[in-house]
């Protein structure tokens, strides 16, 4: 093992340990004599600690963002791929084999972490996050995580990582006079979608379009109704051009975590992962065992264009939707995506 990837692993070591370091409250004083005699009401109990504080967020974030750097120079993939996990670690390992010999290489700036109130009782302990990530050809977008761990003995991982759509903003958390974060409920009733159901109604949107009966709760945009639009196309392109029947279907990874966040405003801020399987089908003879043009993003693991019974490409996709509340006749909007192709097959 090289001497980078010894910092490499040193760095990742040093996040995990710093994220598991948790504070806890001082043991209450024991009741004095003439408490325990007196017919005074009992005071109310202390609030349960804090699991995850804002500072134990910070350091975890800031250990994740400079050991991902150091490992993707280094070229360690095994311990870049260590660092993630949920729908995360599917798309990490695409990256590092759909890369070949230069891995994407990323710099950070402009850290904030977003901890809701949670306590060790709390079930997985997670926190959101947002980052500045400049590619080496200079381009930079605003990056939003979802860390988790099972507890606090565990180490951080990064479970979620989307990109915001270039121009926009995300809205502000709202935060308690500690500066935490309140997160909701799967089935969180305030606002306008609840977000259990943003992944579905945004995949029916996705394949239906303006027609869909989701249309009205989700906003237009390149990745509802523009979907849609470009699938009916690519469906006529694909009968008409090589005799194949197109389908491309979206559904909720139910596998993976949903996080939310209540905004400023009474809404929502809600992360969600959907994926998306494609399928070429020859229609007729004549399309049986013909060429068909590999889309660029599934190259890394299709290397025969030849299509015999089928081409199936499968795509993990990781999305940021703002709801609004839900005395709001306002969509949501869906404000990050990114996507990679997870796995490929032809028969």
């Amino acid at each position: 093992m090289n001497g980078v990837v010894r910092s490499a692993l040193a760095l990742a070591l040093l996040a995990g340990t710093a994220a598991a370091c948790t504070r806890s409250a001082p043991p209450a004083p024991p009741a004095s004599p003439a408490a325990a005699t007196s017919s005074a009401p009992a005071p109310s109990p202390s609030p349960e600690p804090q699991a995850v504080t804002i500072p134990d967020a910070e350091k975890a974030f800031d250990g994740f963002l400079a050991t991902d750097e150091v490992l993707r120079v280094a070229g360690a993939d095994r311990w870049t791929l260590s660092l993630a996990r949920d729908a995360q670690r599917p798309i990490t390992a695409a990256q590092i084999h759909s890369s070949g010999a230069e891995p994407p290489r990323y710099t950070w700036s402009r850290p904030k972490v977003f901890v809701p109130r949670q306590t060790a009782r709390s079930g997985t302990q997670w926190f959101a996050a947002t980052a500045q990530r400049r590619t080496s050809k200079g381009d930079v977008r605003t990056a939003v995580f979802a860390f988790t761990r099972p507890n606090a003995a565990s180490r951080w991982q990064n479970s979620f990582e989307s990109l915001i759509y270039p121009g926009d903003e995300p809205p502000a958390i709202a935060t308690d006079a500690e500066g935490y974060a309140t997160a909701l409920d799967s089935r969180d009733g305030s606002i306008a979608v609840s977000p259990n159901l943003m992944g579905p109604l945004h995949a029916t949107v996705a394949e239906e379009g303006q027609e869909g009966y989701a249309s009205g709760l989700i906003a237009p945009g390149p990745q509802t109704t523009g979907f849609a639009a470009a699938i009916t196309a690519d469906r006529d392109r694909a009968r008409d051009k090589d005799c194949m029947d197109y389908q491309s279907i979206f559904a909720i990874a139910a596998n993976y975590p949903i996080f939310a966040l209540r905004t400023a405003g009474g809404g929502g801020l809600v992360f969600y992962t959907l994926s998306r399987t494609s399928t070429w089908t020859p229609e007729i003879k004549c399309s049986e065992g013909r060429p068909v043009l590999i889309p660029p993003a599934a190259r890394w693991t299709l290397k025969n264009p030849f299509i015999r019974k089928e081409r199936r490409i499968e795509e993990t996709q990781q999305y940021v939707s703002a709801v609004p509340p839900k005395t709001s006749t306002a969509p949501a909007h869906v404000i990050a995506y990114d996507s990679v192709v997870t796995r490929a097959t032809a028969t």
